[in-house]
């Protein structure tokens, strides 16, 4: 992402599909979440530590996952700036 956009803060919308609550389990249906992740790739950091960093943000983030991406949106206001690769 970072060759082709030459940004050093990329956020990235990952989907994650999980039944959290036990009631849910028996539903049919699609359940999908966007977990939004923050990757900042400043100082050049290394492969390693890179994917130390991003591995450590998505554990983070999957354990926060039931705040919905609609709910996100709507508590943050976030600026948007789209990018066509």
């Amino acid at each position: 992402m970072h060759h082709y956009s030459a940004q050093e803060d990329i956020v990235i919308g990952l989907p994650v599909s999980k039944r959290p609550r036990a009631e849910m389990e028996d539903l049919i249906g699609f359940f999908i979440n966007t977990l939004v992740l923050r990757v900042n790739i400043s100082g050049d950091p290394g492969f390693r530590n890179l994917l130390t960093h991003v591995r450590a943000m998505v554990l983070n983030a999957q354990q926060h996952q039931d705040l919905s991406f609609e709910q996100l949106v709507k508590e943050v206001h976030p600026g948007r700036d789209l990018i066509y690769i």
